[in-house]
């Protein structure tokens, strides 16, 4: 979906700059003292055929922007990391993380960072999911900070992709700092976090520890909490609202921050598998792979922040939710299993 904000101030843009055009063929083509024959004629024939040129130039515009930015958008819930059939040392769950940097930044185009020259400058949907994809990867590296185990070149790898990835998604070529100047895109950022959490990798003789996948599965639910709670303060402010213009911004971005962790918890189950299967926690850890699967997966023709007992606008933000508060249920029921210690042999 476009960006409704930016598409009405393009148009408003538009409109003048067409306004001036025509001020400007009228004073020129009055002033014709001087010019050649051949620049007459063209002036004259702009000037009495205005409607033919804006009509002209909205077509392209049409093409140009709308056309070609639904050509760019590919909000991709279906491409994830392909785990390895035999487990070797390193943490696969970095892997799938250094992974969806590369998808995003490298396989598709980085929409949030593109200025006005691209179509898909108004769009919103991409842009908001691509963000989430990153916010995710951003937190669940802070996560693994945490861990015990690591060494000092361990942590201060995913230190620096930590700090790659908290640089600002919409940072192109200049910086947006309250300065005119050049920065390092945000792509260039995020290509560099991907590259130090494989140097983390190489680094890793993975041993998975319970307190560990407990720290992880506590931190993790914190995170889907906060997802929660914005979902339900929209939802209660906005959803009397006959067209909530926000809706869709949060969702998707949601959609793809729970992505990540949807694609994480994956690679956690290899990580960590002799330990979930351990405290025998299987059944709830499919549990939880299942629910994020379907909150990051829900893609409506239209996003709606209905009312919550209206008959005929469904609330999306709703349902996300629904599947969020599964997934929070299964982390609970796996950190008290883990916290009570009762490992089954």
């Amino acid at each position: 979906m476009v960006n409704r904000e930016k598409s009405l101030k393009w148009l408003k843009q538009i409109w003048e700059s067409c306004q001036n055009m025509l001020s400007w063929l009228k004073t020129k083509a009055s002033q014709t003292k001087g010019l050649p024959m051949w620049f007459k004629k063209c002036l004259h024939y702009a000037y009495r055929s205005w409607q033919t040129v804006i009509l002209c130039l909205l077509c392209f515009l049409f093409f140009y922007y709308f056309l070609g930015s639904q050509l760019v958008e590919n909000i991709d819930t279906k491409t994830g990391y392909n785990l390895p059939k035999e487990k070797s040392a390193q943490m696969e769950t970095a892997n799938t993380m250094s992974f969806l940097l590369k998808r995003e930044i490298d396989d598709k185009m980085w929409t949030p960072n593109l200025p006005p020259l691209f179509p898909a400058y108004i769009l919103d949907n991409m842009p908001n999911f691509q963000i989430g994809i990153v916010t995710g990867v951003r937190d669940i590296t802070g996560i693994l900070r945490k861990l015990t185990g690591l060494n000092e070149a361990q942590k201060e790898d995913l230190e620096k992709a930590y700090k790659m990835l908290t640089y600002a998604p919409d940072v192109w070529l200049l910086s947006k700092q309250g300065s005119f100047g050049i920065a390092p895109s945000s792509n260039t950022q995020y290509r560099k976090a991907a590259k130090y959490l494989q140097k983390f990798n190489m680094r890793a003789d993975f041993i998975p520890q319970p307190q560990n996948l407990a720290l992880i599965l506590a931190q993790m639910s914190k995170k889907i909490n906060r997802l929660t709670q914005k979902n339900e303060t929209h939802l209660r402010e906005y959803s009397n609202d006959f067209m909530d213009t926000k809706a869709d911004d949060i969702f998707y971005h949601h959609g793809g921050y729970t992505f990540t962790l949807w694609q994480v918890s994956k690679a956690l189950a290899s990580d960590f598998k002799d330990i979930i299967v351990g405290y025998n926690i299987y059944d709830d850890w499919t549990y939880l792979v299942s629910s994020l699967h379907h909150a990051a997966t829900l893609k409506p023709l239209v996003v709606r922040n209905g009312k919550i007992d209206g008959l005929w606008a469904p609330n999306h933000l709703m349902t996300q939710n629904f599947y969020l508060m599964r997934a929070l249920a299964a982390i609970e029921r796996m950190r008290t299993t883990l916290a009570r210690g009762a490992y089954a042999d």
